[in-house]
């Protein structure tokens, strides 16, 4: 595996069910590209992941790679996707849209502005779906490194969180 710039972990306070991975002064992003796979998903605003808690607290760990990691960490993650973000800006954070980030997950983008692959693994979603959590109850571990623009890509879809949404956004 490729040894990480930076790792940090830090409890994140999410709202609406959701926390996301944008630059500094990007607009909120989408969900609608995160319903398709049901954890992730990038609109010109940055990426949005969805989370089982409706409010509350979750766990982030985040890992700043050099370049993409040697295999792909499955055992133990409910829910696997990746895809791709571009940073205009050059300083990708992970936050709430109403709460600034924990000072531990910010400046991602440490090459500056450019495309970078988000990879996030979630666990924990099925505990308490639709709930507020004083306690951390998901996990959820982000791997970035800078790589051209692909496809977002599934790896791994567990957790009944995830089926829910998916059957839904596939509803007419």
């Amino acid at each position: 595996m490729t040894k990480p710039v930076r790792t940090a972990t830090a409890d994140l306070f999410v709202g609406y069910g959701h926390f996301s991975v944008t630059d500094y002064d990007a607009d909120i992003p989408e969900l609608g590209p995160a319903y398709a796979n049901g954890l992730v998903g990038v609109d010109s605003g940055g990426a949005a992941v969805l989370t089982g808690t409706a409010t509350g607290k979750v766990t982030v760990t985040l890992q700043v790679l050099h370049a993409e990691p040697g295999s792909i960490e499955l055992d133990g993650w409910d829910e696997v996707s990746e895809v791709s973000l571009d940073s205009e800006e050059g300083f990708i954070l992970v936050h709430n849209t109403m709460v600034g980030p924990p000072r531990e997950l910010d400046e991602i983008a440490y090459v500056g502005p450019g495309t970078y692959r988000v990879r996030v693994h979630a666990r924990g979603r099925d505990i308490a779906p639709h709930s507020h959590a004083e306690t951390p109850q998901e996990h959820y571990l982000i791997s970035v490194w800078p790589a051209p623009e692909a496809p977002a890509t599934v790896h791994k879809q567990t957790d009944r969180f995830g089926h829910e949404v998916r059957t839904q956004w596939k509803k007419p």
